[in-house]
């Protein structure tokens, strides 16, 4: 069996298993206790961990059904020579929500600001978020330690690097779908639902998958993706958040205008991407 043939087999495998592993149980738990009760009030973490976790455990299954081994495993932290990449995926997040905080503005046509928090809370909150950002990894660890430690490979090897970042967002978007019909990120009570947001999801996903993919490639190891996936997801944004407090809920369209810096950041990593396998090319 050929290279390639080999990483489809193994690809097609780890995405049976890690939409399987997570669609299942989110489909009984949405039809059983409802995607409130068990996902948006942390009151379940137990039921919510394995769906969290459903790509890292694909990952370590089809390896072991494939006799695959643990090569290009990427679970060693690397931190010699790579604190400027780790520093990064603690305050990118932060860096592009400003820009998109005043987009919020500019587009809605609020007002700047937020109310009924001092300067020491709001320096409070900001700290506490960097403080818990690798700890929180420990959330997030699942997802990269299966989309970036394993799905990445496999598509790079198929489909090349811009390939890879393409594909790859959009698989990893529609993953989310499980819970995007249940109002998750979007909520429900817009044009085109869900599929709009569906679609707006694979979006954001191609431009996140391009930064963390790069920060992997940079560091061969998935913590520092997994640090900056903790930031997005758990209040890495708050400075733009804050800038934009008194606007008011934006349709998806907005929203997507107001993503636009991290659509860029995005874009800049995958030229840097390309850029190297290039250079590495003619060496």
């Amino acid at each position: 069996m050929t290279e390639k043939k080999l990483a489809a087999k193994r690809l097609l495998l780890f995405l049976v298993l890690a939409f399987g592993i997570s669609w299942i149980p989110a489909l009984i738990l949405n039809r059983v206790f409802g995607y409130h009760a068990w996902f948006e009030t942390n009151r379940m973490p137990l039921f919510a961990l394995p769906v969290l976790y459903a790509p890292a455990l694909a990952n370590v299954l089809t390896r072991k059904l494939t006799h695959e081994g643990w090569e290009h495993s990427l679970l060693r932290l690397r931190l010699k020579g790579n604190l400027k990449y780790y520093l990064t995926s603690l305050l990118l997040v932060s860096a592009l929500s400003l820009p998109s905080g005043a987009l919020a503005v500019l587009i809605s046509g609020g007002d700047w600001g937020t109310d009924g928090l001092t300067g020491t809370e709001l320096a409070s909150a900001l700290l506490s978020t960097f403080a818990t950002a690798p700890l929180l990894g420990f959330l997030t660890f699942g997802e990269e330690f299966g989309w970036r430690g394993y799905m990445n490979q496999k598509l790079e090897c198929l489909l090349g690097t811009t390939g890879t970042v393409l594909a790859g967002g959009i698989l990893w978007g529609l993953w989310h779908a499980v819970l995007t019909v249940q109002g998750h990120n979007f909520g429900t009570e817009y044009p085109g639902f869900p599929y709009v947001g569906i679609g707006a999801m694979c979006l954001s996903c191609i431009a996140n998958g391009s930064i963390l993919m790069w920060l992997t490639k940079k560091t061969n190891s998935i913590y520092p993706a997994a640090i900056l996936h903790a930031m997005f997801n758990y209040g890495g944004a708050l400075p733009g958040q804050l800038l934009s407090g008194k606007v008011q809920a934006l349709t998806i369209p907005q929203q997507l205008l107001c993503q636009i810096p991290l659509y860029v950041a995005g874009l800049v990593c995958l030229l840097l991407m390309v850029h190297a396998k290039r250079q590495n090319a003619t060496k």
